[in-house]
């Protein structure tokens, strides 16, 4: 992040409107029910959605196929894998063929993400050996995530560290999925807006 010294960094507070969905002009944004997030129950550390209340209307935890998030009844179509910067280093690494294997599941997924809590400027600043207990390479680990968002097709999704703005961006990115699929499937189109292509 480019800051000069002594600049506070404050990100902007999460949205707390729903998303906005209009047909002939009007919204039909209360006629689409928010999602019920599925936490696998081999989360150890999961993540917190209770802070938005606009995109998701509860949790539940399940033993899922694949990834640590999906969605209730979305469980074959959508998966979102979360990796803290330390997790995704020692499996990329060191649990290498194993995590290509989650990877071969997560890549029957319509939908399917890694979602890494680090940005790419984390990614590619040498690791500290002592924090990481890791001499693995940066470019190891940022070209193994390219490959696997080709090989797979499961994109990367970098926030950061700050735990707070990855729930956000996990929330977000579960609650637009789910939107899209609820107007495909029940017959709305997969526009938030007419217009929209």
């Amino acid at each position: 992040m480019n800051m000069t010294e002594g600049q506070e960094w404050h990100p902007a507070a999460p949205p707390t409107g729903r998303l906005i969905v209009k047909r002939k002009g009007r919204s039909i944004t209360r006629q689409i029910p928010k999602p019920v997030v599925l936490i696998d129950t081999r989360e150890k550390y999961p993540f917190d959605f209770s802070r938005f209340k606009n995109w998701v209307a509860d949790t539940k935890s399940r033993a899922l196929k694949a990834g640590d998030y999906s969605v209730e009844g979305m469980e074959s179509l959508l998966v979102l894998e979360r990796k803290t910067l330390t997790d995704l280093i020692t499996t990329v690494i060191q649990q290498r063929a194993r995590f290509f294997k989650q990877c071969e599941k997560m890549s029957k997924y319509r939908w399917k993400a890694l979602l890494v809590e680090a940005s790419y400027e984390d990614i590619k600043t040498p690791y500290d050996e002592d924090e990481y207990n890791t001499l693995a390479h940066p470019n190891a680990v940022s070209g193994t995530l390219d490959a696997l968002e080709a090989r797979y097709g499961i994109s990367v999704i970098y926030t950061s560290r700050f735990r707070p703005l990855a729930e956000e961006k996990a929330a977000s990115w579960l609650s637009k999925h789910f939107t899209y699929w609820y107007l495909e499937t029940n017959g709305f189109g997969r526009v938030l807006q007419e217009g929209d292509l």
